[in-house]
C-alpha cells in the first residue's frame, strides 16, 4: 500500500461482493464458487427438506401401489425376482433417501446420500421394467417414463446429477433390452421415447434450477445491501451481529476456537475537530478498507461497529493467527499515512485492535466474548494506543457494561 504524502485518503475500493461477482460472471453450469455453493445448497435444503420427505412419501407408496398392481397383472413365477428387486433395491433406497432428511446433520449428507441412492433406484426400475417385458408385460414402461421425470424435478438432485443418473438408465435400458431380445421396432421407439423424456425434462429442470439460483443470489445480494454500512461499504452492526450468533454457533459444536478484533481509531473526536467531518468520513473509509483487506478466508468477517469503532470475527483461528491479523490492521492504517496532529500515539492516522480469543462452552456466550475483546480494547488504549492486546483467559466474571482493568485510565474520548 502506498504511503500518502499528504492528508488525502488514497483512492481504493473495498473487494467485491462474491455474490455480485457471481452475478457479475454468471454461472452457466450451474455452479457457483465453493463458498457460494456450499451458502446456497444449506439455504436450498433448509427450505425443501418438507417437500423432499412428501416427495420420497408419496414415491414409497406409489410404488408400493405398483408392486400391489404387478401381483395382478404379471405370472406368479415372475414375483420372486421383481420382489427382489423392488424390495432389496428400490424401496430400501427411497427408504434411506427420507430417513437421511430426519438426520440432524441431514444438509450434509442428503445430497451425497441421493446422488448415490439414485441411480440405485432408476436402476432397480429399468430391470422392473425389462423383466415385465420379458413376460409379454409392457404396460410396466410408462413407471420409468415418470421416474425419469422424477429425478430431474422431485427428489433433490443438482441438474448434472440429475442427468447423470437418467442417462445411466437409459443406458442400462438399451443393453438390458437388446440382451433380451427386443424387437428392434418395438424397442427402437421405447428408447427413443426415453430420450424425449429426458430432454424435455433436462430443458425443464436446467431453466428451474438457473432461475432458482438467479434468484438466490438476489436475495443474497439485496440482504447484503441491507447489512452494508452505508459510509464505508463494509457489514453493519446488524450483520455483525449475525454473522457473530452463526460462527458461535458452529465454532461451540465443532469446539474450535474462535477470536473476535475490536479495532477502534486512536483519538478519533480530534481528529473530527480539526479536520472536519468530511476528512473524518474518507479516514473511515480508509481504515474500512484496510480491515477488509485482512479479512482474508471465506470465513472471516469485518463489520463497523459503530461509531469510529470496528469488528472482525475470525473463526477457527489461534492467538498467534488472531495477533498476526490484528497486527496487520495496525501496521496497515499506519501506512496509510494521514496526518493526526493531535494524537498522542503518532503524527498520523492510528488504531487500537483488542482481541478476545475463546473455545466455546456452556458457560459462555457469543456476548461474552464481546466483552472480552472490548477489555482487550480497553487495555491496548490505556498501555498508550497504537498497539494490539490479547485476552485468552476464562471470562466468567464479565457482566454487561462492567470491565475489571488492569490498569487505570478511562477510554477514548478524544
Amino acid at each position: 500500500m502506498q504511503i500518502p504524502t499528504d492528508q488525502q485518503v488514497p483512492d481504493g475500493t473495498l473487494p467485491e461482493s462474491p455474490v455480485a461477482a457471481q452475478l457479475r460472471r454468471g454461472f452457466r453450469w450451474l455452479r457457483f464458487s465453493p463458498e457460494l455453493e456450499n451458502a446456497y445448497w444449506t439455504d436450498w435444503y433448509a427450505e425443501w427438506r418438507a417437500y423432499l420427505r412428501v416427495n420420497l412419501c408419496i414415491a414409497i407408496v406409489v410404488f408400493l401401489g405398483f408392486a400391489q398392481l404387478s401381483h395382478q397383472v404379471m405370472p406368479a413365477d415372475s414375483q420372486p425376482a421383481m420382489n427382489l428387486v423392488r424390495f432389496g433395491a428400490l424401496i430400501p433406497a427411497l427408504v434411506l433417501a427420507l430417513t437421511v432428511t430426519f438426520l440432524k446433520d441431514g444438509r450434509r449428507w442428503y445430497q451425497p446420500a441421493i446422488l448415490v441412492l439414485a441411480p440405485l433406484g432408476m436402476g432397480a426400475i429399468v430391470v422392473l421394467v425389462i423383466i415385465a417385458w420379458t413376460y409379454g408385460e409392457p404396460r410396466v414402461f410408462p413407471a420409468l417414463i415418470l421416474a425419469m421425470i422424477s429425478v430431474y424435478l422431485l427428489i433433490g438432485l443438482p441438474f448434472f446429477g440429475a442427468v447423470s443418473t437418467n442417462l445411466l438408465a437409459l443406458a442400462v435400458y438399451i443393453y438390458g433390452a437388446g440382451a433380451a431380445g427386443a424387437a428392434l421396432r418395438e424397442f427402437g421407439y421405447n428408447a427413443l421415447v426415453l430420450v424425449a423424456a429426458n430432454v424435455i425434462g433436462g430443458a425443464v429442470a436446467y431453466n428451474v434450477e438457473r432461475t432458482r439460483r438467479r434468484e438466490w443470489l438476489e436475495a443474497r445480494l439485496l440482504l447484503e445491501l441491507v447489512e452494508r454500512d452505508g459510509l464505508t461499504g463494509i457489514a453493519n452492526r446488524r450483520r455483525f451481529d449475525r454473522d457473530l450468533k452463526l460462527q458461535w454457533a458452529r465454532s461451540a459444536r465443532e469446539q474450535r476456537p474462535i477470536a473476535l478484533l475490536m479495532a477502534d481509531i486512536d483519538c478519533f473526536k480530534a481528529y473530527n475537530d480539526h479536520y472536519g467531518h468530511q476528512a473524518g468520513d474518507e479516514a473511515l473509509q480508509a481504515v474500512a478498507r484496510v480491515l477488509a483487506g485482512c479479512a482474508r478466508r471465506p470465513a472471516d468477517s469485518s463489520a463497523r461497529y459503530g461509531g469510529e469503532e470496528f469488528a472482525m470475527i475470525l473463526p477457527e483461528t489461534s492467538p498467534d493467527g488472531a495477533r498476526q491479523v490484528a497486527e496487520r490492521l495496525v501496521d496497515g492504517v499506519r501506512a496509510l499515512g494521514i496526518p493526526h496532529e493531535h494524537s498522542p500515539a503518532a503524527t498520523v492516522l492510528t488504531v487500537s485492535v483488542g482481541i478476545g480469543h475463546v473455545v466455546p462452552a456452556p458457560r459462555r456466550s457469543a456476548a461474552g466474548l464481546v466483552q472480552l475483546a472490548d477489555q482487550a480494547l480497553y487495555a491496548a488504549k490505556d498501555a498508550g494506543r497504537n498497539r494490539v492486546h490479547l485476552l485468552a483467559t476464562e471470562y466468567e466474571h464479565l457482566q454487561t457494561g462492567y470491565f475489571r482493568r488492569p490498569t487505570g485510565g478511562s477510554r477514548d474520548t478524544q
